[in-house]
C-alpha cells in the first residue's frame, strides 16, 4: 500500500476497483488415476463426516491429508500440481491419552477431525485434533527437512513419519473439532464436545534474556522442546482473577491452559482475530451447532463478551453454525457502486431490531456456475441464458425442527439430527428461535480507546422493507447510522449449512449481509448426496488477496471477494463457484462428498520467512534492506535513498516508538492519523524533554521496545512493516494461489488463482 494525501477511508483502502480474481482449472486426477488395480496401489481409507481433512503449507510445495488416524504428505508436481499414487511420507500422530474413547466411532478412537498448517510466533505448524480429544501439532519445517533427508537418503517412499516429532501433544476430554492459532500471541485454541474452549498460551520469553541479535525468541519457536512444558491450569474465576493481577507484565511467564465456558452445543469452529492489530491475542470468535456466534475477550474473562445469531436474527429458517472467522478490515477492497461491492442490487429488510442486506441474488449473474447437476451428459453444454430456477429460493419451504430442542443423536457427524430442505427460503412464517442475546451498550472496539460502533437504529421504517433499495433508501439508511471511516472494531464471516452472513461490528450485531443457498443445486435424487454433508465446514481465509474460499462438504467451493462500499460498509461478493458448470458437464466433479479443501501459494509464489521483531542495536541505515519504511503521507515522497541524520533521528523516534503498526495509518487508534503522527515527531524533538531526546548511547532502541511492547507487538509490528523482495515480484500482478479439492473417492481437482491488477 502505497501513501498518498486523501481522506481516512483512501487510507484505509487501496483505492482500485477490487476486479474479480482470475480463475483457472488446472486439472483433474480421477480415482482411476490414483489408486487403482492397475498401479498396484492399495487407498488409504477414508473417516467419513468429519471437518476438513487437508491443508497446506504456506512456505513449502507441501500437502497434507487425514486419512484415518494418519496424516499424508504429498508434494505437488508438475504444471498441473500432481499427487500421484505414492506420498512422501505417512506420519502417525502421538496420543496424550492412547486409551481414550472415541465419540463416533469407539472401534476408531483416534481419527482424525480436523487438520490445521497456520503460524506460531515463527513457526509454521501442522495441528491436528482427533474424535478422543487428542491434540497434537507438528513444526512444518521440521516435517519438510525430514522428508528431503528421507529422499536424500534414497529411501523408500512413503517416507517413515516417526522421524518427525511432534511438539505439542494434549487431550481436551473430548472429541476435539474447532482449532485455531495466534501467531503473534503464540496461542493454540480447541473446542471439544465438552462445550467447552481451551486456549493453551505458551510462555513468552523476556526480550532481555534472549541471546539471538534478531529479537526474542518464544516458548513456540524450534526451542520449545528445550522449555518446560508444563501447565498452570486457569478453569475459576478465582485462578482467572490471580491471573489478571499479573498482567500486563507477568501473566505469560508460564505456559497457561485456560477453560472456556459459554456454549451448551458442540462448537465446530473457532477462531483468534489473527492479524496484527490484535497482537496480544484479545479477541476470540466461535459458534456452535445451535447457530450462536460467541464473541470472546480473552484476557478479561472465561465467559462470553457477546452472543448473537447471524443472518436471521431468530435463526429461521433454521441453520447449524459451522465456520466463522474475524477479518482483518484492511484486507476490503473499496468499490464505487453497491452492485459492485455485492455483485448485485442488495435487497433490503428489516427483521425484528435487525437490518439486512440480502445478496442472495447476485448468484444468478457467477459465470460458469450451475444451479441444477445435470449428471452423465459426455459433451459440454452450457445454456446461453443460464438463470436461478425460483424454486432454489421458494417462499414455501420445508423448515426443520427447533435446533434448539430437537433430540440430540449420536449421529457420525456428531452433531444434533437435524431434516432441513436443500431449498432453505427467506421466509420466516414456520418455526421462530428465542430473540438473539444482544448488548446494546457502548463496548470498546478492537483498541483500548472509546470508540462508537457502526449500528443501524433499531427502530426504522422503510416502505421498500422485501424490496430493492433506492438511493433515497440508502439515503435514510445512511442518515440513521454512525458509519466510521476509520473502523475500530473486526467484521465476522459466518457460514452455516448453506448460509453465509457478514456482521460488521459484531459487538453491535444489528446490521448483517446475508447471502442464502450459494452452493444450492437441484440434482436428481439418484445423485443426490447426503443432505448431512451440506455444510460450510472447510474455510479458508486468505488475507493478502482479500479472499475467501469456503466449500460445502457437498462438493462444491465459492470463491469470495471481501469488499467495501461507502454507502453499506463491510460486504462480500461471491466472485466464483467451483466445480464449473463446464467440468459438471464434462462428469469432472465426482457425486461424492470432500474430504478436505487446501489453499497454498503455487510453486515459486511461496510466503517468504518471517522475521522475529524489529532488528535492534543496528545502524538505521540497516533499514532500508529491511524494508521497514515509514508510510506517512508527508515523508513518503520526500525521504532519501540513503539516511541522512535526519533522518536517522525520524526512523529512530517516529517508527520506532510512536508508530504502533507502521503500516497502518487509520486502524491504531481514533487519533493516528497523519497529524497526530508529525505530532509525535515534534514532541520528540532535540529539547523536548521527552525520553526519546535521549541518545541511542543511552537508551537503545532495544530497551525502548522491551519497556513499551510486548513480544507479541514487536512481531506484529516487524511482520507488518517486513515487505522483502520475492522472485515474482516485477512479472506478477499478484501471488498467485493452488486450491486443491480433495473428494472421498480420492479425486483432486486443482485450480490455480489470482488478483490481475493490471487489467
Amino acid at each position: 500500500m502505497s501513501s498518498r494525501e486523501g481522506s481516512d477511508e483512501e487510507l484505509l483502502f487501496d483505492g482500485r476497483e477490487n476486479i474479480r480474481p482470475q480463475v483457472l482449472a488446472l486439472n483433474v486426477e480421477t480415482q482411476n488415476d490414483r489408486f487403482s488395480l492397475k498401479n498396484d496401489q492399495i487407498a488409504p481409507t477414508i473417516a467419513t463426516w468429519r471437518s476438513n481433512l487437508a491443508a497446506s503449507s504456506q512456505r513449502r510445495n507441501i500437502l497434507f491429508a487425514a486419512y484415518g488416524s494418519d496424516i499424508y504428505v504429498w508434494v505437488p508436481t508438475g504444471p498441473f500440481q500432481l499427487l500421484g499414487t505414492v506420498p512422501e511420507m505417512i506420519i502417525r500422530p502421538v496420543m496424550e491419552n492412547p486409551v481414550a474413547s472415541g465419540y463416533i466411532d469407539r472401534s476408531n478412537p483416534h481419527t482424525i477431525n480436523n487438520i490445521l498448517v497456520d503460524d506460531l510466533g515463527r513457526d509454521e505448524i501442522l495441528l491436528l485434533v482427533t474424535d478422543s480429544g487428542n491434540v497434537c501439532a507438528y513444526h512444518v519445517e521440521s516435517i519438510y527437512s525430514a522428508v528431503t533427508r528421507c529422499a536424500s537418503r534414497g529411501d523408500k517412499r512413503p517416507f517413515d513419519g516417526s522421524e518427525v516429532t511432534p511438539f505439542f501433544v494434549e487431550n481436551v476430554g473430548m472429541s476435539a473439532w474447532g482449532l485455531a492459532t495466534h501467531k503473534y500471541a503464540r496461542l493454540i485454541a480447541v473446542s471439544a464436545n465438552t462445550g467447552q474452549i481451551t486456549i493453551f498460551a505458551f510462555a513468552l520469553v523476556d526480550s532481555t534474556l534472549a541471546d539471538d541479535k534478531n529479537g526474542p525468541q518464544s516458548s513456540s519457536d524450534q526451542d520449545l522442546d528445550h522449555l518446560d512444558r508444563t501447565w498452570v491450569h486457569i478453569h475459576s474465576l478465582k485462578q482467572f482473577r490471580e491471573l489478571r493481577e499479573l498482567m500486563p507484565v507477568n501473566h505469560r511467564s508460564r505456559n497457561l491452559r485456560l477453560t472456556y465456558r459459554g456454549h451448551f452445543d458442540n462448537i465446530p469452529s473457532i477462531s483468534f482475530a489473527n492479524f496484527d492489530l490484535d497482537p496480544n491475542g484479545e479477541w476470540m470468535v466461535s459458534t456452535d451447532i445451535s447457530n450462536r456466534v460467541i464473541v470472546w475477550r480473552v484476557w478479561d474473562s472465561l465467559y462470553p463478551n457477546q452472543v448473537y445469531y447471524p443472518g436471521h436474527p431468530e435463526n429461521n429458517p433454521p441453520q447449524r453454525g459451522w465456520t466463522v472467522l474475524p477479518l482483518d478490515p484492511r484486507t476490503f477492497k473499496r468499490h464505487q457502486s453497491r452492485e459492485e461491492a455485492c455483485g448485485c442490487e442488495p435487497k433490503f429488510e428489516i427483521i425484528g431490531e435487525r437490518t439486512i442486506l440480502d445478496l442472495s441474488r447476485a448468484i444468478e449473474e457467477i459465470n460458469d456456475a450451475s444451479q441444477v447437476f445435470i449428471f452423465g451428459d459426455s459433451e459440454p453444454r452450457v445454456p446461453e441464458d443460464y438463470t436461478l430456477p425460483n424454486e432454489i429460493f421458494s417462499e414455501n419451504p420445508t423448515i426443520g425442527q427447533d435446533p434448539k430442542t430437537s433430540e440430540q443423536s449420536n449421529t457420525e457427524h456428531g452433531a444434533a439430527r437435524h431434516d432441513s430442505s436443500d431449498t432453505d427460503a427467506d421466509s420466516e412464517d414456520e418455526v421462530k428461535l428465542p430473540h438473539a442475546i444482544r448488548d446494546n451498550s457502548r463496548l470498546s472496539g478492537l483498541f483500548e480507546d472509546d470508540n462508537e460502533h457502526y449500528r443501524i437504529a433499531p427502530h426504522l421504517h422503510y416502505s421498500c422493507v422485501n424490496d430493492q433499495l433506492s438511493d433515497s433508501d440508502f439515503d435514510l439508511l445512511k442518515d440513521q447510522a454512525v458509519h466510521p471511516r476509520s473502523p475500530s472494531f473486526f467484521p465476522v464471516i459466518h457460514f452455516s449449512e448453506h448460509h453465509i452472513s457478514l456482521a460488521s461490528y459484531p459487538l453491535d450485531s444489528e446490521y448483517h449481509l446475508l447471502c442464502k443457498n450459494p452452493l444450492a443445486q437441484r440434482s436428481s435424487p439418484s445423485i443426490d448426496i447426503h443432505s448431512a454433508c451440506d455444510r460450510f465446514n472447510m474455510v479458508k481465509y486468505i488475507p493478502e488477496a482479500g479472499i475467501v474460499v469456503a466449500a460445502s462438504q457437498k462438493g462444491r467451493v465459492a470463491i469470495i471477494s471481501l469488499t467495501w462500499q461507502q454507502e453499506i460498509g463491510f460486504a462480500f461478493r461471491v466472485d466464483w463457484i467451483v466445480p464449473f458448470l463446464t467440468q459438471e458437464f464434462h462428469n469432472q466433479r465426482p457425486v461424492i462428498p470432500l474430504l478436505g479443501l487446501a489453499v497454498s501459494p503455487m510453486p515459486g509464489f511461496e510466503n517468504p520467512p518471517d522475521v522475529p521483531c524489529v532488528p535492534q542495536g543496528i545502524d538505521p541505515a540497516d533499514w532500508l534492506s529491511f524494508n521497514y519504511r515509514s508510510l506517512d503521507a508527508n515523508e513518503d515522497d520526500e525521504a532519501p535513498s540513503q539516511p541522512s541524520s535526519s533522518s536517522t533521528s525520524y526512523y529512530q523516534k517516529s517508527d520506532l516508538v510512536s508508530r504502533p503498526n507502521p503500516t497502518d495509518q487509520s486502524m491504531s487508534s481514533s487519533d493516528s492519523g497523519p497529524e497526530s503522527e508529525s505530532e509525535s515527531v515534534s514532541e520528540s524533538e532535540p529539547g523536548s524533554g521527552s525520553e526519546a531526546d535521549k541518545s541511542s548511547e543511552d537508551i537503545s532502541i532495544s530497551d525502548r521496545f522491551s519497556h513499551e511492547h510486548t513480544l507479541p507487538e514487536l512481531h506484529a509490528q516487524a511482520s507488518s512493516g517486513y515487505r522483502p523482495d520475492e522472485p515474482w515480484h516485477g512479472s506478477h500482478p499478484s501471488r498467485h494461489y493452488r486450491l486443491l479439492l480433495l473428494y472421498a473417492d480420492h479425486t483432486v481437482m486443482s485450480y490455480e488463482f489470482w488478483r490481475d491488477w493490471n487489467s
